[in-house]
């Protein structure tokens, strides 16, 4: 399917390349759209400023796969290792963008991303322990049996987002976002009585 080593400013409809390995291929703010990548495998594959709208990522692997700048628009990643990526030695803001996506059984353990985006999203299960989500925007998400434990969520914003469990002795979150009532949610690590 790809013949060149490199790709610049392309735009990609319908690829059905699921299953199929992508080595050492590089993206440079290319657009995917509708295409489905299921359980492929990106083995060295750098994206840079690329967007992906209406595709299927699940159970893609991501092993020395380079992402900046990539942003993912209703589209499907579950099932991903996150932490197989070649990520960046200096932290860098907004390498990650994913709106009213399904991201559920995934994980970002260690993972630096501040400023990402994480918005509408259905993130059930996925695992956020010792991540970097400074300043995250992630507003209006669904973070059902989602874990997190000493995650840096300094000015993150939690706005509409439901369902998280975040113990706030145990994750860095001053200056966060969250509104009520989902925001009551930090008080049940306390150890407290709560009464109407």
């Amino acid at each position: 399917m790809f013949n060149e080593m490199e790709y610049y400013d392309e735009q990609f409809k319908g690829l059905k390349l699921a299953g199929e390995r992508l080595e050492s291929i590089k993206f440079y703010d290319c657009t995917f759209t509708d295409c489905d990548f299921s359980e492929a495998e990106w083995d060295g594959v750098k994206f840079s400023g690329c967007s992906f709208m209406h595709c299927d990522l699940n159970m893609i692997k991501v092993a020395d796969c380079q992402l900046k700048q990539v942003s993912f628009t209703q589209c499907r990643l579950v099932g991903i290792d996150w932490t197989e990526a070649d990520w960046p030695r200096i932290k860098s803001p907004k390498l990650l963008a994913f709106e009213d996506c399904i991201l559920n059984h995934s994980t970002f353990i260690g993972v630096a991303l501040p400023q990402c985006v994480i918005k509408q999203c259905m993130a059930k299960d996925v695992d956020f322990r010792q991540a970097d989500l400074t300043q995250a925007d992630l507003r209006e998400t669904d973070f059902s049996e989602s874990v997190f434990g000493d995650t840096n969520l300094t000015s993150a914003n939690f706005s509409k987002a439901s369902h998280y469990q975040i113990d706030p002795s145990r994750n860095a979150i001053k200056n966060a976002i969250f509104t009520l009532p989902e925001a009551i949610a930090l008080l049940y690590s306390m150890e407290i009585q709560l009464e109407e």
